[in-house]
């Protein structure tokens, strides 16, 4: 059995609460295609991929938005449309300030971990 450290069951909780709150937020629109169905069945997609985009943009509200399954997995993220979106949404320089970000790729503490599943569960309520 995998041993997991208590940061990790930490992140782990945080994402349940986190994608939670953007898939509620977002009413189950994706996104990028504008599908809607119920949230529960949909994702929360990055625009800028889990492997390569740090903690704070895991966890960002700018660079995760509810998809549906077909484009967060099967179109991968449909990023061509999610730059279009984000531009349109929040103006011309959001991806370089995402991108700034992803290169500063600070790591979030636990205790920042926490504060923030207290803050999206105060939010779900």
């Amino acid at each position: 059995m995998r041993n997991i450290t208590p940061k990790a069951k930490i992140k782990k909780k945080l994402w349940k609460v986190f994608s939670q709150f953007i898939r509620r937020r977002d009413k189950g629109k994706c996104f990028t295609c504008s599908t809607q169905k119920y949230w529960k069945t949909m994702d929360a997609g990055h625009y800028i991929p889990t492997s390569i985009c740090g903690e704070y943009l895991y966890f960002s509200e700018v660079n995760v938005n509810c998809q549906c399954t077909s484009c967060n997995r099967f179109k991968h993220g449909n990023l061509t449309e999610y730059a279009r979106r984000l531009t349109e949404k929040h103006g011309l320089t959001i991806l370089k300030k995402l991108d700034k970000i992803k290169k500063e790729s600070k790591v979030m503490s636990a205790v920042e971990m926490l504060k923030r599943i207290k803050k999206y569960e105060k939010k779900l309520k």
